[in-house]
């Protein structure tokens, strides 16, 4: 499964963000994803909830916009608009110190 293989090795960089954004607990992750990773949303959304058990993001809402090569979308913590390649991966984490 293609969705397991990427939340796993997402994992450490997601754990290195929270911990360098002083978040001990990991309250909703939003996620833009270009579809030429070849991943639907549900089967990463349901991938990412179980390599999050034991971790500061575990119970975490996961967010995820599947954008398509030509499409027009805002990235987070932005306000302008940009156009998708198809291979993004931008992600945004909110939660509690």
């Amino acid at each position: 499964m293609h969705e397991h293989g990427l939340a796993r090795e997402l994992l450490p960089q997601l754990k290195e963000i929270a911990s360098s954004m002083g978040l001990a607990r990991v309250k909703r992750m939003e996620m833009t994803l270009g579809a030429l990773h070849g991943v639907t949303c549900e089967m990463l959304v349901h991938s990412f909830q179980h390599v999050f058990e034991g971790t500061a993001l575990q119970g975490a809402e996961v967010n995820i916009l599947l954008v398509e090569p030509g499409q027009e979308f805002l990235p987070p913590n932005s306000s302008q608009a940009t156009t998708a390649t198809g291979w993004e991966l931008l992600v945004s984490l909110t939660g509690e110190e």
